[in-house]
C-alpha cells in the first residue's frame, strides 16, 4: 500500500510543480530539505501504533520516494501520558506501545525530523472499537476463488479502514532430506544429521497493498454479515498447506475518511487532471518550526479491533496445484561420483532420493530440479513465525 500511494503523491507533487511554469520543458530542482514529508500511521489503542515516514521527490528524480530516516517523536495523551516511540532497524519507522492506553481522552503524536523541524498532529477524539463477530471464509465455485469475510457490529461508527497481514506455511513438490554440499564434493551426497528435510517446509507473509475502507453512512442497520473484502485463488501457495490472516480494524472520523478516499481515488485515476491534488486534501497535521513546510498525511485515533483467522488446507481441501507439464521438469539418476554431482548441481538440480544396486549399497542418488526441493525457490523463507501452531523444521 504505501508504495503504491506514496509514487501517487511523487506524481501529484510533480504536477503540482510544473503548473507553475508557462514553458516546456520545466525542470524543478529542490533542495532535500523541501521535499515533502508523508507521514503513515494512525494511533491505534490496544495494539501497536506504527508510524512510516518518507520524503516526496519530483518526477525528474531518480527515485520518487526516499525514507525518512531517523524520525524521532511521541504520541501525548490529555493527561499527561507520554509514549515515546521506539525506532525500528529500517530506521524509517517508528512503533508506539499504545497498547494500555485509555480511550476517555484524547491524543495526538509529536514527531522530529532528521533535519530538525517539529511536526504535530491536531488533538484527537478516539473512535470506538467496533465489535467483529467473524471473520469466515468460503468457496465460490463459478471464480475458483477463495472468499474471506467480515462480520461485525459497526458500534455507533459510520467510517471504517482495516489492514491485514497474511501469513502461510507451504512445501516444495519434493521432500528430500539429502543435501549436497560443494565444498565436500568427494563424498558427493551427504545426509542432514537430523534427517529432516530441512528445505520442504516454508513461510511467507504478506501486508494488505490496498486502501482498505467503506462506510455505512446510507446503511440502515449497525451490523453487516460475510463482507467479503480478499480473495485468493484456488491455485495460490497461500492456500496449499496452512494460512492465516491477521485483521485489525479501526473506526475513522469523518475528515480521515474523506481523506483516504481521495487518496484511494488518486491511486485509481493515474495521472487524471481532474483528480483532487494534495492541496484539496485537508490534513490535520502541521510543522510548528515552520509553517511553510508542506506535511502530507492524516492521523486518526481509535481502538482497535483484532481478530484472525486459519485456513488449514487438510480440513478444507480447497488448493488446486498449478498444472506444470510433465516434460518441464528435469528429473534423473546421477551416479555418486565426485564430477557427476558436481554437473547435476551446476544444472540446478538437487538430490532426494538414494538408488540401490544389486547389493544394496546406494550407487546413485534421484536429482530433480532446485525449485521443486528447496521450498526457498517459491519466495519464502524459512523464518517460522514464533507463534505458528506447528513445529515443522
Amino acid at each position: 500500500m504505501a508504495t503504491k500511494v506514496l509514487f501517487r503523491f511523487a506524481a501529484i507533487a510533480a504536477l503540482l510543480l510544473s503548473a507553475a511554469a508557462c514553458k516546456y520543458p520545466y525542470n524543478v530542482v529542490l533542495p532535500q530539505a523541501e521535499y515533502p514529508l508523508v507521514i503513515e500511521g494512525d494511533i491505534l489503542l490496544g495494539t501497536t501504533s506504527t508510524f512510516r515516514f518518507s520524503y516526496v521527490l519530483p518526477l525528474d528524480a531518480n527515485n520518487y520516494v526516499v525514507p525518512a530516516r531517523n524520525t524521532s517523536g511521541y504520541i501525548e495523551g490529555e493527561n499527561g501520558v507520554r509514549v515515546d516511540g521506539i525506532l525500528q532497524e529500517a530506521g524509517a519507522v517508528l512503533d508506539f506501545d499504545t497498547s494500555g492506553l485509555p480511550a476517555n481522552q484524547r491524543y495526538r503524536i509529536h514527531l522530529q525530523t532528521p533535519e530538525g523541524r517539529a511536526i504535530e498532529s491536531d488533538w484527537l477524539d478516539v473512535c470506538p472499537a467496533p465489535v467483529i463477530d467473524d471473520l469466515s471464509y468460503w468457496k465460490n465455485e463459478e471464480f475458483n476463488e477463495v472468499h474471506i469475510g467480515l462480520s461485525m457490529h459497526c458500534n455507533g461508527a459510520k467510517y471504517f479502514r482495516w489492514t491485514f497481514l497474511e501469513e502461510w506455511e507451504y512445501h516444495s513438490d519434493i521432500r528430500s532430506i539429502y543435501t549436497y554440499d560443494p565444498s565436500r564434493y568427494k563424498e558427493g551426497v551427504i545426509e542432514f544429521p537430523d534427517r529432516q528435510p530441512l528445505v520442504y517446509y516454508c513461510w511467507d507473509r504478506n501486508e494488505s497493498p490496498a486502501i482498505n475502507i467503506f462506510t455505512t453512512e446510507n446503511q440502515t442497520e449497525d451490523r453487516f454479515e460475510e463482507l467479503s473484502f480478499h480473495r485468493i485463488p484456488v491455485n495460490s501457495l497461500r492456500l496449499q498447506y496452512l494460512y492465516r490472516m491477521t485483521l485489525v480494524m479501526e473506526a475513522m472520523s469523518e475528515e480521515a475518511y474523506a481523506y483516504w478516499r481521495t487518496i484511494r481515488q488518486n491511486s485509481e485515476e493515474q495521472g487524471s487532471l481532474f483528480a483532487p491534488t494534495p492541496s484539496e486534501m485537508a490534513s490535520n497535521l502541521r510543522c510548528t518550526s515552520d509553517p511553510s513546510y508542506q506535511v502530507l498525511g492524516y492521523v486518526n485515533a481509535a481502538v482497535a479491533a483484532t481478530t484472525r483467522m486459519y485456513y488449514d488446507n487438510l480440513e478444507a481441501g480447497f488448493y488446486r496445484a498449478p498444472y506444470v507439464p510433465p516434460s518441464s521438469r528435469r528429473e534423473r539418476d546421477v551416479p555418486l561420483h565426485p564430477d557427476s554431482c558436481a554437473l547435476a548441481y551446476k544444472e540446478y538440480l538437487l538430490p532426494f532420493n538414494p538408488v540401490y544396486d544389486m547389493m544394496g549399497k546406494v550407487s546413485a542418488y534421484s536429482w530433480a530440479d532446485h525449485d521443486c526441493i528447496d521450498c526457498r525457490s517459491k519466495g519464502g523463507n524459512k523464518n517460522r513465525p514464533a507463534d505458528w501452531p506447528n513445529e515443522h523444521p
